[in-house]
């Protein structure tokens, strides 16, 4: 099943829909859940240790708290995901993210629709970035 089939999740409970996502992307990578306006909706447990933030911490503020660059972008257009920001995590573009604890990190994202019914709710994957090799000085 592909992230763009999974069914959304409801406020406050995850569907088995949402379960499937977070068991295929493991426990090492953040899951959140986003309305169309960037809202976080839900989270899975890895989201919670890698931003170091609880859950009820997450739910309903803007992704932006976690990743600053989201703060001034449209996250949907049209009712499908920004073509630009598609096209950035497509390409790899590494993302600035911030942990509550004000550590900073690079990212890398996946950004998947959840439903074609146009409610914008949109799946948000966010892997810490490999570091990148030294370049001897």
């Amino acid at each position: 099943m592909i992230a763009s089939q999974v069914p959304s999740t409801i406020a406050g409970a995850e569907t088995a829909g949402s379960r499937a996502v977070a068991a295929a992307v493991g426990d090492e990578v953040a899951l959140l859940t986003l309305d169309d306006r960037g809202m976080i909706c839900d989270c899975n447990g890895a989201g919670e240790a890698l931003f170091r933030y609880r859950r009820s911490e997450l739910v309903w503020r803007h992704v932006s708290m976690l990743l600053p660059q989201f703060e001034e972008m449209a996250l949907m257009e049209n009712g499908q995901p920004n073509s630009l920001l598609s096209y950035l995590c497509h390409i790899g573009l590494q993302f600035h993210a911030v942990t509550q604890d004000g550590r900073n990190f690079a990212s890398e994202l996946f950004l998947n629709c959840l439903d074609s019914a146009g409610h914008g709710r949109l799946s948000l994957i966010v892997r810490p970035a490999a570091e990148a090799p030294g370049d001897g000085g």
